[in-house]
């Protein structure tokens, strides 16, 4: 029997964050692989999500659909309104072109977004052999000009910033990830003055990348444990590359989280790391949440949802 779940949540606010999307799978993970290898998640017309997880969603449906298993996306309902935001953020040609499509809905676009005030930059790919300059400038660009009652040299000084964490992100994508699957990145603005970025790839991942040179030169981290050399990572920086003292990409994010006590979300290939308002919290282990009950992916995921406070 092919797997099947409906993309909803018991929430009132019928909003369906990334970890209500991670349950979701993990209840019919056993069933993807089994006798069809199929999955089939129907959208409910009522349903709505944030980047966040509309990113999961394609980066599920792709990484699935490269293993050999049918995926089916039904967007439920003559206005999914759900379909029209993933149409307008570029998802459907993101999607591998096996991946089925069932769309009943009216709805084409969704202009509101832009008419409301919020602004977003759409799904980009990211090629493993070719870095876009430009992407991380147009991620900087987008959040910073958002952000309310900052005078000009502040948000020039917070473009920079942002700029050399999407710069460090989108690279990281284009020299580690080694899979012929893109990458994505995307950002959105809400009205309730936060941001959500993503930027993942369905790769060899962030701990197996590390792993593999602990006999060359990072053998005194041999025996640490995942979330160990995750808080390494984040507090002093590990590099994979001999020789290398920077290994500041997760420092960086980290950095930046804090700055704007942002939560930090880092998705692996077995477990997710939360970080919720780092600022707050006088140790980073006080700030994290560990996850195991997942479907098992490819590569890694790292997303901020930014408060756009004082």
């Amino acid at each position: 029997m092919a797997a099947k779940i409906q993309f909803k949540t018991e929430k009132k606010s019928g909003w369906v964050s990334g970890y209500d999307f991670e349950k979701l799978l993990f209840q019919v993970k056993d069933n993807i692989f089994s006798n069809k290898q199929a999955l089939t998640i129907v959208i409910q017309a009522k349903s709505n999500a944030p980047i966040n997880t509309i990113i999961r969603l394609l980066n599920v449906a792709n990484q699935l659909d490269e293993k050999g298993v049918k995926v089916t996306l039904d967007f439920s309902g003559k206005t999914n309104r759900l379909y029209g935001y993933c149409e307008t953020m570029g998802f459907i040609e993101c999607l591998s072109d096996n991946v089925v499509v069932k769309n009943n809905s009216s709805i084409k676009k969704v202009g509101k977004i832009k008419k409301s005030g919020n602004s977003y930059v759409s799904i980009h790919c990211i090629s493993g052999s070719v870095h876009d300059k430009e992407l991380p400038k147009a991620l900087a660009r987008k959040i910073t000009e958002n952000i309310p009652e900052i005078n000009e040299n502040q948000r020039q000084e917070l473009f920079t910033q942002f700029f050399s964490l999407f710069s460090e992100l989108t690279r990281n994508v284009c020299e580690h990830s080694k899979t012929e699957l893109n990458g994505f990145a995307a950002l959105q603005v809400y009205k309730n003055n936060r941001a959500e970025i993503v930027v993942c790839d369905s790769g060899i991942g962030l701990l197996e990348s590390l792993k593999s040179t602990f006999e060359a030169h990072n053998k005194k981290y041999k025996d640490f444990t995942d979330k160990e050399l995750i808080v390494e990572m984040l507090t002093r920086g590990i590099s994979s590359k001999e020789g290398d003292q920077g290994g500041n990409g997760l420092c960086t994010c980290f950095h930046h989280a804090k700055l704007t006590n942002s939560d930090m979300h880092i998705r692996l290939n077995d477990s997710y790391y939360h970080f919720y308002k780092v600022a707050d919290k006088p140790k980073l282990v006080d700030s994290m949440k560990v996850t195991n009950e997942l479907l098992e992916l490819s590569g890694t995921f790292i997303s901020f949802a930014v408060p756009f406070t004082k």
